[in-house]
Formats: structure tokens, C-alpha cells, sequence
């Protein structure tokens, strides 16, 4: 099987043209020579026309987004991209765009319009783990181009729905794509090491959409999105989207001017079928009564995963349970038969407490927990320290290597340079002393003299052992920054110990030459070693060994 790519990724592909025919299709009453048929269906003509309206009017809501990631942050790099969005909420102007468009990190970002006018982008929410978010720009900004806004609209998703993806498809300006949707229920895709978006399912359908239509609307006749354009496979023309029920209620709490509560029991459950599920112990007359109660139903969620140390690991949740019914003071008794039912009373329950009932082995278990904030565990600050971007761990990086969402993780080395990587590992100690968040790095970090050199121990993300290094503090050449982010970043410089000095040369003591010559050599041989801060001219690394 081969691996999904992220729908930004530059995918190549090759137009084929079949000259086969099917006996059995009606023959056609001419061809012309460009070879396309005369013979024209009435309702495909009407069908046509009514897209032609819809379109015409939905374009001035598209925008093409190209952007810069400042740092790397999180799961993403400092890079330039590009991708879509479209406009929900013109009079507050607001864009609907992927999550890895928005980005996570500081990032600047400019929308181009259809007649090619640009305003300025701002990050304005991103979701913790689903993929979308949205940007805002100043409506006063706009000049000359009449904007329109797409309706949100995820009830009208079904199977067999024609629909148009509108997009920048591979950075080309304005493409459109028809497909037909053929599934409401697959699992999330899986980019591989990185971001990935889970605990709910996407659509599909067959788009071949490919880089730059990140953001893209999936529409119906009516010029409604029923999705979110967010990713597809390098080696079909299979495309994903993401469901908008999160979508809708995240941004009808941001018009009106509400957090966005986001809870979380860091569990990653699935959509497993009623034959794995009977394999996995449940009931048949438990079967029975939600097959009634959901004809159309295929299965129920199972959990996959519980993140070690987090809610659901302390409430004995573990791996096979199959979840079936919840209950939350604000809601009473709910079945859960989907990801909706399920992640709308977690998300509204955030500190509270709720019992949620499963099957483990045919045995029925009522398990209590209380909801953690997702917010917690989705870093918003990181400190930038000698090259080295640092900032707590975040739970997509935890869940991606099974461990304990805490500690300070390195986004990028900088002056870690001992770890034979450019980031992503986490830094346990400093000094002899423990760390294990940002304050606890810089309260020591900030008292180390300038130019010493101290071990610090890390752990790579997928590896079990705390490895060890060296690290000469340079409060010289890198001035200590820290970012934040409350509606926008947010930069503050961090000054060492005003009582520290700077070290002064001394003179090396004369040598006294004796005996032969090559015992004279060996006393005045050394090895240099240079570390270059910044890239001057021609200067090809960082470190420098001669």
C-alpha cells in the first residue's frame, strides 16, 4: 500500500485520453474535430448551466494563499507554501483554510483574490487536531474586488453527491475539479511522521486534485461546501476531505467572539465494523440494538491508543475497549454510534466530569474521567536560544511517539549541536539539573555564564535512551528571546545575570622545546574548533573542526 501525501505536495500527473468506446453506450450523432460530441443530454446541459451560475458567483469567494513559516514549531518547518481558501464571513472577514495552511508557528501569509488584488492574512484559530483553521483580513482593505462567502452546509454530504473542488490546484491559478462522493466514512489519512489529523472520519472521492488545493471548498449544485479539501494519495486519484460539523461550530464560536472550547481524553479511537467488533468482545444483542436503533450504521468506535500518563490512561481505558454510550451532566444518556456524538460532549465538557460505558472482553465497564482541556497540551509559546527553537511537547508529537505528552522539546539544535540531528528531541537536563518545561530551562540557562561549557541530556523522540552532550552558552553572538501567542505573536528578550563578565584571553604559558624534534611537534600541535553563530559569505556550516 502505498503512503497519502498531504494535498500541498507537489504530485505530477499525466492527462490520458481513452479511445475506446462501449458498445453498449448510446452511439454518438457526430464528433467534431476537436473531439468533442454533438449529442448533448438535455438535463447535463441544465446540469452545466446551473454550475456555470454557481460558479461565477462562488470564485469571488476563493482565494489563492501563499505564506511563510518564520520558525519551525510543532509538527511543521520553517518553509514557504502556498494552497486555498474561501471566504465564510466577508463582513468580518474571515478564511476558511487547512490547519497546515494557517500554520501553528508565526507565519505571515498574503490572499490573492480573482482580479488579483492582495491583502495581508493573520492567523486567527487553528484546531489542535483537526485539519482546518481560519485567517482574517481587514474587509476596509479591499479595493476592487467584489467578494463573495460560501455557505457552510455538512448536512447535505452523501454518497453519490456531485460535487466541485475550486482551488489553486498545484499552485495553478483557479482550477476546478468535478468528482462524485463515494465515501462519508473513511478513516483519516495518514501523511506519515508528522501532522495527522484523527478521531474523525473523511470523505472521499475521486478529484485527483493535487499541490496548492489545500483549502479548496467541495461544493454542491447549490454553491454550498460540504467539506474541506485536505489531502490525497500520490498514486491514485483518490482525495480526502474533512466533515465541517467541527468546522461550523468553531467558527460560529469566533463570530461570536468566544473561545473555542476543545476537550480531550487523550485517546485516539476508530470506526471499527460490527464483525471486529464482535471479534473484540461485543455483545450480539448490544449489536442488535444499535443496528436497530442505526440501520445505515456499519460500526461503532473502539479505542486504538490511550497516551500514557493522560486522562483516559488513568481512567483504565486500554486498547480493544468498545465504547457505546456516554453520559455528561449537560447531556444526559447519549449512544454513541459516531465521532460527532462523541467529540460534541467532549468538547463541551472540559473540567467536568463524565462516565463513559464500554465493552472490554463481553464484561460492560462504567469508567469515570474528567475531560482535559486540549488547550493544555497544544503549545503556544517557545523560546528561541542560541539558534535552538524550544517549546513544550506537543500531543501530536506525544501521540506520534506513544509517550507521555510533557517535557521540552527542540523544534531545532541551534547550539545542541551534539545531537547529531537538526531537532526533534527532548531536552531532560541542563547543568546536572532537571527540565522539564520552558521556565525550568530558563531559570538555568539564564544563570550559566557566557562562553562555559556544560553537558545537557536528551532523548530523541522514537528512541528509550537519555543520551548525553556538550553545550557552550553563548549569551554573546544570540540574544534570548521568548515568543507567545495571544491573538497574535508576541516577542520578548530575556537577559542573562547583569553580574556576569566576559571571559578574557589569556596568553598561553611559553613552551620549553626539548629532546627531538617530533617530541618538539607534538607540544605545539592543537586541534581548533571554530562555531560559526551565523553564515557569513562563504562560510559552508555551522561547526567548524580543523
Amino acid at each position: 500500500m502505498s503512503a497519502e501525501s498531504p494535498a500541498f505536495s507537489s504530485i505530477p500527473r499525466r492527462a490520458s485520453i481513452s479511445l475506446l468506446e462501449d458498445s453498449n453506450q448510446p452511439k454518438r450523432d457526430a464528433v467534431d474535430n476537436v473531439g468533442y460530441s454533438t449529442f448533448v443530454d438535455p438535463k447535463d446541459a441544465e446540469s452545466r448551466d446551473s454550475w456555470g451560475q454557481v460558479l461565477q458567483r462562488i470564485i469571488k469567494a476563493i482565494v489563492s494563499i501563499k505564506g511563510t513559516t518564520m520558525r519551525p514549531f510543532d509538527t511543521e518547518v520553517a518553509s514557504v507554501y502556498q494552497g486555498t481558501g474561501f471566504v465564510v464571513d466577508r463582513t468580518r472577514g474571515i478564511i476558511l483554510s487547512n490547519r497546515h495552511m494557517v500554520q501553528p508557528g508565526p507565519a505571515t501569509a498574503t490572499a490573492i483574490f480573482g482580479n488579483y488584488e492582495e491583502v495581508t492574512l493573520k492567523q486567527d484559530y487553528y484546531d489542535p487536531v483537526h485539519d482546518f483553521g481560519f485567517f482574517r483580513y481587514d474587509p476596509a482593505k479591499i479595493k476592487f474586488a467584489d467578494v463573495e462567502e460560501v455557505e457552510l452546509y455538512p448536512e447535505g454530504a452523501k454518497v453519490g453527491l456531485d460535487i466541485k473542488i475550486c482551488g489553486n490546484d498545484a499552485g495553478e491559478k483557479l482550477s476546478i475539479a468535478s468528482s462524485t462522493l463515494s465515501r462519508l466514512d473513511r478513516q483519516a489519512p495518514n501523511y506519515g511522521y508528522g501532522y495527522n489529523d484523527f478521531n474523525i472520519n473523511y470523505f472521499q472521492a475521486a478529484s485527483a486534485t493535487s499541490g496548492g488545493s489545500s483549502g479548496s471548498p467541495v461544493l454542491d449544485l447549490k454553491g454550498r461546501a460540504i467539506a474541506l479539501n485536505a489531502g490525497g494519495r500520490t498514486d491514485s486519484a483518490s482525495s480526502f476531505f474533512l466533515p465541517l460539523e467541527p468546522v461550523v461550530r468553531a467558527l460560529k464560536c469566533i463570530q461570536g467572539g468566544c473561545k473555542v472550547p476543545r476537550g480531550t481524553l487523550q485517546t485516539e479511537f476508530t470506526l471499527s465494523s460490527y464483525d471486529e467488533l464482535r471479534r473484540l468482545g461485543l455483545p450480539e444483542e448490544i449489536e442488535n440494538q444499535f443496528r436497530k436503533r442505526n440501520p445505515t450504521g456499519t460500526g461503532l468506535l473502539s479505542i486504538s491508543r490511550v497516551l500514557p500518563e493522560g486522562p483516559g490512561y488513568e481512567a483504565d481505558m486500554a486498547g480493544g475497549d468498545v465504547l457505546v454510550e456516554c453520559f455528561a451532566e449537560d447531556f444526559g444518556h447519549r449512544f454513541i454510534d459516531d465521532f460527532h456524538s462523541l467529540s460534541e460532549i467532549i468538547d463541551e465538557s472540559v473540567g467536568k466530569q463524565v462516565t463513559v460505558s464500554m465493552y472490554r472482553a463481553e464484561q460492560r465497564k462504567d469508567i469515570t474521567v474528567i475531560i482535559q482541556d486540549l488547550y493544555s497540551i497544544t503549545p503556544n509559546t517557545f523560546v528561541e536560544v542560541g539558534g535552538a527553537v524550544l517549546h513544550p511537547l506537543s500531543y501530536q508529537l506525544a501521540r506520534l511517539s506513544f509517550i507521555p505528552c510533557k517535557g521540552l522539546y527542540a523544534a531545532s539544535a541551534g547550539i545542541f549541536t551534539d545531537t547529531g540531528s537538526a531537532g526533534g528531541f527532548l531536552i531532560t537536563q541542563l547543568e546536572g539539573k532537571p527540565v522539564d518545561s520552558i521556565a525550568s530551562f530558563l531559570k538555568i540557562y539564564l544563570s550559566i555564564e557566557d562562553g562555559k561549557k556544560v553537558e545537557f541530556k536528551f532523548r530523541v523522540l522514537r528512541g528509550c535512551d537519555v543520551l548525553s552532550g556538550i553545550v557552550e552558552i553563548n549569551h554573546h553572538f544570540y540574544s534570548c528571546a521568548q515568543y507567545v501567542l495571544n491573538s497574535s505573536w508576541k516577542r520578548t528578550i530575556l537577559t542573562p545575570d547583569p553580574s556576569f563578565t566576559r571571559p578574557t584571553l589569556q596568553r598561553a604559558p611559553t613552551l620549553l622545546l626539548g629532546g627531538t624534534r617530533v617530541e618538539s611537534l607534538k607540544q605545539i600541535l592543537v586541534m581548533i574548533q571554530c562555531r560559526v553563530p551565523y553564515r557569513v559569505d562563504v562560510s559552508p556550516t555551522l561547526f567548524l573542526s580543523s
